[in-house]
């Protein structure tokens, strides 16, 4: 049993290793990330509403930062491709942080709003830049393998930062405002680990060749251009706009 076990870790430390710098870095920073995440994922509504909010307005926090990141979705994707993932990767870190700033902050309630649309954004320079950097680091052969063992190892991680908040909220006064704010002070300092890691060991994929032309037609012109004489991409993209409808109700 202890061999087989043995055999499987060495099987996905190689696999690991012949991936590209990137990978290992995109890997390392979504494992912080979700361990960051969990300190506070399960406390926000709390923290909330010792802030004075009531019900209706804890679940305005969510709703605006879907708005807020739905708006953003294809602009930032078409942002990426002209000025380079490396930047808004880095970005992400930075909203994140200036998000959970607020969060440890925060008197009212309302400033809390603000937080929420940092963290929505962020959620999507993150999710955006995050596909690129796997999309450039692995062969085809191995795409699912490696999002999926990057995400076996966030949950793995976000499994752990739940123990570690109730002790610390416990340390710290319960489960109140008070209790619960030393959690983002922690987490901004994680933020801040993580910024200074990725901007350090993050290189731009497929950096572009001396002189070669961004040719950009504009914004809308683009998208036409993306879709012109590509009906496959366009039956996807309504396929998946259908499916994911239901999602809401549950």
């Amino acid at each position: 049993m202890v061999s087989k076990i043995q055999a499987r870790v060495d099987q996905v430390l190689r696999f690991v290793r012949r991936q590209k710098h990137n990978y290992h870095v995109g890997v390392a920073r979504s494992s912080a990330n979700s361990f960051l995440a969990g300190l506070t994922s399960q406390y926000s509504a709390i923290y909330a509403v010792g802030l004075g909010a009531d019900a209706v307005q804890v679940g305005s926090l969510s709703s605006v930062g879907s708005a807020i990141s739905t708006l953003i979705s294809i602009p930032v994707g078409w942002l990426v491709d002209r000025q380079g993932v490396r930047l808004f990767f880095l970005l992400a870190i930075v909203l994140s942080a200036g998000g959970t700033l607020l969060y440890a902050l925060a008197r009212d309630w309302r400033v809390l709003i603000v937080a929420a649309i940092l963290a929505s954004m962020s959620a999507r320079l993150s999710g955006t830049s995050s596909s690129v950097i796997c999309a450039d680091s692995v062969q085809n052969r191995d795409r699912m393998t490696a999002q999926n063992l990057c995400g076996t190892l966030s949950a793995v991680v976000s499994m752990i930062s739940p123990l570690v908040a109730a002790s610390l909220v416990t340390a710290f006064g319960g489960m109140n405002a008070e209790g619960i704010r030393p959690l983002y002070y922690l987490q901004l300092v994680g933020y801040g680990l993580v910024l200074l890691f990725v901007a350090a060991k993050l290189r731009e994929p497929r950096p572009r060749q001396p002189g070669e032309k961004k040719g950009s037609l504009g914004f809308l012109a683009d998208f036409r251009q993306l879709f012109a004489g590509r009906p496959v991409l366009r039956r996807w993209i309504v396929i998946s706009a259908l499916t994911s409808l239901p999602m809401p109700m549950f």
